[in-house]
């Protein structure tokens, strides 16, 4: 079971809410700010040490190998090495720094009982139809999101839906149910506020390129984040959200084969 952070100081709470407000920014304007945030996010997390408040070090951490990475590196640019370089980075100075290692609490299991199997299923049907609904309703561009569906022969859709859809959940709930959350845990307690912000950040990095995206998208997936950051609450760990958002995303991914096998 995922157990609460430790509280952190005033200054602690404020560097967490200023990292995940510009990491927000950026993800609404991607490349138009890198080089700024990058700055700002090495600031912080100057300040987030000095201060020692090791929840704060992990997010601003975490956020300045996000930004910095693919902007110092293009190769690091496309899905899904835009996210998963950052949290293998991350993942190597929490692993070689004593007090980061101590302090990383968030990775756990947590509880899967019939009434969390419920909530996955009901969140699972949810999001399916209400990605279902959106795509017919506003019938959007995807050519950016079908040019990471390469050809292959069909029998190879199941296996490279499922393995997507794994994958990207992994990397997306560690950022936001991990990090991000047990980062807010630790400056507002666990309670409604992280699952609030979290879920609005999450919001966020699907604006501009998601699916769902734009404003319809941005509701959408805030209220999808809300749901999930409340399942990774009540199931008190990761593996629950994670298996909530394969749900999902094998529901994008179904649709993008459709639009390529018509």
């Amino acid at each position: 079971m995922i157990s609460p952070p430790q509280r952190t100081t005033l200054s602690g709470a404020a560097f967490i809410c200023a990292v995940i407000a510009l990491l927000s920014t950026v993800m609404v304007m991607p490349h138009r700010m890198d080089l700024w945030a990058v700055a700002a996010l090495a600031i912080l997390t100057v300040c987030t040490t000095v201060s020692r408040s090791v929840q704060a070090v992990h997010l601003s951490l975490f956020g300045l190998l996000w930004v910095a990475l693919p902007f110092l590196f293009s190769v690091f640019r496309p899905w899904p090495f835009s996210l998963l370089i950052p949290i293998v980075a991350y993942g190597i100075f929490v692993a070689a720094v004593p007090p980061l290692r101590r302090s990383f609490g968030w990775l756990r299991r947590g509880r899967l009982g019939a009434d969390i199997c419920l909530l996955v299923l009901g969140t699972v049907v949810v999001s399916g139809v209400a990605l279902v609904v959106w795509y017919g309703a506003v019938r959007p561009d995807v050519r950016q999101n079908l040019k990471y569906l390469p050809q292959m022969p069909l029998w190879m859709f199941p296996l490279a839906g499922l393995a997507f859809a794994m994958g990207n959940a992994a990397l997306e709930e560690a950022i936001f149910r991990g990090i991000m959350m047990d980062a807010l845990d630790s400056a507002f307690g666990p309670g409604n506020t992280a699952v609030v912000l979290q879920a609005a950040s999450f919001a966020f990095l699907h604006y501009v390129t998601g699916f769902p995206r734009g404003g319809w998208g941005l509701a959408m997936t805030f209220i999808y984040g809300l749901m999930l950051g409340t399942i990774r609450r009540r199931a008190q760990g990761m593996l629950a959200p994670w298996l909530a958002h394969v749900g999902a995303d094998i529901t994008i991914f179904a649709i993008l084969a459709w639009i390529v096998l018509q």
